[in-house]
């Protein structure tokens, strides 16, 4: 007797053979390098200065150009794998690696004359200093 060709299980197996030989293909082919990432960011506000912190885990200093122009902070740089391991093959990737750049407007208030950074612990903190606005001032009015 003749098994039908739409039977379910005739069905289930063609495509576990499928997914089996998809499977196969995705073995062999090696992984694509990343090629850009966001580090998260975060901004925040005190009487003083203006504080920008952005996590870069395993981030060389060499590695990260801070840039502030026109009221805008820039950061770029690049990441890698360790020496010892850039020649491994990658069977999982979940680590952001590559090419990373974020900008950020700052307030109109910053003093982009005062402005520092440090890299410790995975985290590029910057610093920009605020302007103090001037308090109320009484304008004599001439004749």
């Amino acid at each position: 007797m003749r098994r039908p060709t739409n039977h379910p299980f005739n069905e289930m197996r063609r495509l576990m053979r499928r997914m089996h030989e998809a499977m196969q293909l995705q073995r062999r082919r090696p992984m694509a390098p990343s090629v850009a990432w966001r580090p998260p960011m975060d901004l925040q506000a005190s009487d003083d200065a203006y504080v920008v912190r952005l996590d870069l885990p395993g981030v060389r200093r060499e590695d990260v150009e801070a840039v502030a122009e026109d009221g805008v902070l820039h950061v770029r740089g690049e990441t890698g794998m360790p020496g010892e391991m850039a020649e491994a093959r990658r069977l999982r990737g979940e680590r952001s690696l590559g090419r990373f750049a974020r900008s950020v407007r700052l307030p109109s208030d910053a003093a982009m004359s005062e402005i520092s950074a440090t890299l410790a612990d995975g985290v590029l903190t910057v610093r920009v200093g605020r302007r103090q606005a001037g308090g109320r001032v009484r304008i004599e009015i001439g004749q």
